[in-house]
């Protein structure tokens, strides 16, 4: 007989973030549960609000399936006698299966004839194995922060006051902690009354009754739509944010909306001053005109129904009123000063122990975006001054009694440092760069416009990151405590997007070089940093889809600026759905196979080196002589190559190395294909053999600058 479980875990309140991690793992681990304990069902569902966990396993099995299984013994000639009869093996065999000899049956295996039993395994009854498994469900679930509140030192994100469980139409007892599974429930958690319940029917039918949504996407959904008509209602519509329709559907179980007001004078700070005020403070949502101008309402929720809703709302508004009132005393104080004043302050603010000051920060920053200005060799001297300016005071709102509230406001970091420059009339650029130098601060987040906003995020970042390693701070497993991976995503990310055409591991080595001048003792760690950024670009790349044997074989040749190896991995993609891959890497593979292996270290130097030399036909620098070449197709092949090796260095200068596959599958293919179909490299003259394999070994090293063509697979 099929029935259906229901199982209830009520809790205090859970953080916003922890429900839907929490709904997800219940999921997984009861249908894993139920799939390996044989026991079948029909679907799975897991709901939740703030207080309340719930599993609903509709159709559950009352037994485990039977199951068959075939176990083998010793082999025949071990356990059966000349005359035919069981040996002391073989009676150990059975006993040992729980069987007579009489059940055991012969076999045939690849090694000769076995004895063997099949073993009937029957189910044991779904309850009983639900009360091993549904304590291991709650107790498995694993939060962000747990705590313990009794003695039974069990752990949990907030105390477990109740648990309710049906299966069927019968409780379903079992003990978790110092808390058994009943028939009771709680409507309003904040009470301690509980509400008894007949089964599974009732429970679904008094949750409704109360108004309790248990489907998160549910409470969402009803989250939007009471905002639209309330925005409508204001004559205005919802400033968009996802990520607070998510944290209020969260944090309450039946959402219940209200609208206030403040005062209209708050409406002179900065826009986003006031929505982070609304927002990270207190969860309320604000409101704009038809072209985007705030007004003086807000949206905010409240949990159920309430009857004295205007005391709820001047509630709401005494304490929004409070905190809009302390902005604007910040703000005040702020913009009394100009910026570059509030940027003298941070000589006294320490950046990260050991490692200077701010200011010192804002100091490499500068160097290091004027260098990376530079390398890129792009906009005129105004962009200089606009970065050299604005990297100055790019941290200067750290030192403003607004950011360094150590509240919400915090969150305005880089848009504050915009709002003082702009203030303080400072060029627009300036002010903007200021802000955009903290783009992008997660994944999906905005991207600098603006070339300053551009290059002095890259520099900040690489700074971090100088800065975290050299404290040894750098990522280990799950920790990452100054968020340096985020951060080398972010270079990644800029330098990709943006196409700048600068040498990642030259600006790893120029930002650790600006430490070197005042932090004694930096370990070696130029390696260290290009391999955590060639792992992040490697997750990149197979992310976007590329694959793994093309992005193993472009980075394990040196890769340098990350958007030109993402267009070679195109390219090389492009010539793999075209079939023209498999000729030219057979025709790579050839070269390489027969100069044996070769050490990865420099191979980029040693590449571009030996491109310059077939390039120039600099035949007394070449460690081979084209003198001793015998046969029209060496020379044949020596001539194409210098011709390539002469059109590779020109795309390089041009920054079109996206362009070389395909140039040298043109023009290489033939001729060595030809080479080696006419050609003995491993002829009996020593003289010859050795040029021979030094011809191409140089070819090697020429044309494997920019991929390892070893690594690329079933070609």
């Amino acid at each position: 007989m099929e029935r259906n479980f229901l199982l209830e875990i009520g809790c205090e309140n859970l953080p916003s973030g922890y429900l839907d991690l929490a709904l997800e793992q219940l999921k997984e681990e009861c249908a894993a549960g139920l799939k390996n304990e044989r026991i079948k069902f029909d679907s799975i569902s897991t709901l939740g609000t703030p207080n309340r966990l719930v599993v609903y396993i509709t159709n559950l099995a009352s037994k485990q399936k039977v199951i068959e299984e075939e176990v083998t013994g010793p082999p025949v000639s071990v356990a059966v006698s000349d005359q035919g009869d069981y040996t002391r093996a073989a009676f150990g065999f059975a006993e040992s299966q729980g069987v007579s000899v009489e059940d055991l049956k012969r076999v045939r295996r690849e090694r000769g004839e076995y004895l063997a039993v099949v073993k009937r395994i029957p189910g044991r009854k779904t309850e009983d194995v639900l009360k091993k498994m549904a304590p291991l469900w709650i107790t498995g679930i694993r939060f962000p922060k747990t705590m313990r509140w009794d003695g039974s030192g069990l752990r949990f994100a907030r105390p477990i006051r109740w648990i309710f469980s049906f299966l069927g139409e019968k409780q379903f007892k079992f003990r978790v902690g110092s808390v058994s599974s009943g028939n009771k429930t709680r409507v309003r958690p904040s009470f301690d009354i509980y509400v008894e319940v007949g089964g599974i029917d009732g429970y679904f039918s008094l949750m409704q009754e109360n108004r309790i949504v248990l489907d998160p996407a549910e409470r969402r959904e009803r989250v939007v739509k009471a905002l639209r008509r309330e925005a409508k209602r204001l004559g205005a519509r919802v400033v968009r944010d996802d990520e607070l329709v998510a944290v209020v559907a969260n944090l309450l179980e039946s959402p219940v909306p209200f609208t206030g007001r403040f005062k209209e004078g708050f409406l002179s700070l900065p826009r986003q001053v006031i929505v982070t005020a609304l927002k990270s403070h207190q969860k309320y949502f604000s409101v704009e005109d038809e072209e985007g101008k705030l007004k003086p309402f807000f949206i905010a929720f409240a949990d159920g129904i309430r009857k004295n809703r205007k005391e709820i709302v001047r509630g709401y508004e005494r304490v929004l009123q409070a905190r809009l009132a302390d902005a604007v005393f910040y703000f005040d104080e702020d913009t009394s000063i100009p910026i570059s004043e509030m940027a003298k302050r941070l000589s006294s603010i320490v950046w990260m122990e050991g490692m200077g000051s701010l200011a010192d920060k804002s100091t490499r920053t500068e160097r290091l975006s004027l260098w990376l200005k530079s390398k890129w060799n792009i906009g005129s001297d105004r962009l200089s001054d606009t970065i050299s300016k604005a990297a100055k005071l790019a941290k200067a709102d750290l030192a403003s009694e607004m950011v360094k509230d150590g509240k919400e406001f915090t969150l305005l970091q880089g848009y504050m440092g915009r709002e003082y420059a702009r203030v303080s009339g400072e060029d627009e650029s300036v002010a903007e760069a200021i802000y955009e130098h903290h783009l992008p601060r997660f994944a999906g987040d905005d991207m600098p416009v603006g070339e300053a906003g551009l290059i002095i995020s890259c520099a900040d970042k690489l700074d971090n990151i100088s800065g975290g390693f050299i404290l040894g701070f750098g990522p280990t497993g799950s920790v990452d405590p100054y968020a340096l991976r985020r951060q080398a995503m972010g270079v990644l990310r800029l330098m990709i997007e943006r196409e700048m055409a600068v040498s990642l591991p030259e600006a790893i080595d120029k930002s650790l070089s600006l430490y070197e001048e005042s932090v004694s003792n930096i370990p070696s760690l130029f390696d260290v940093i290009y391999k955590f950024f060639g792992r992040r670009f490697f997750s990149i790349l197979r992310a976007e889809g590329f694959d793994h044997d093309i992005v193993t074989a472009l980075m394990s040749a040196g890769w340098e600026i990350p958007f030109l190896t993402r267009k070679m991995a195109l390219q090389l993609s492009r010539m793999r759905k075209e079939g023209r891959l498999s000729p030219f890497i057979l025709a790579m593979k050839r070269i390489a196979n027969i100069t044996g292996s070769v050490s990865k270290d420099n191979i980029r130097t040693r590449g571009l080196e030996m491109l310059a030399l077939l390039a120039g036909r600099e035949e007394e620098k070449l460690p081979f002589t084209p003198d001793f070449f015998k046969l029209k197709a060496e020379t044949d092949l020596f001539k194409t190559a210098s011709k390539a090796a002469a059109r590779v260095l020109s795309l390089k200068r041009e920054r079109k190395e996206d362009q070389v596959f395909s140039m040298l599958y043109q023009e290489l293919v033939g001729p060595v294909d030809r080479y080696f179909d006419e050609v003995l490299v491993n002829c009996d003259e020593e003289k010859t053999r050795k040029n021979r394999i030094s011809f191409l070994s140089a070819l090697r090293s020429a044309f494997s600058y920019l991929c390892n063509y070893s690594e690329i697979k079933d070609e």
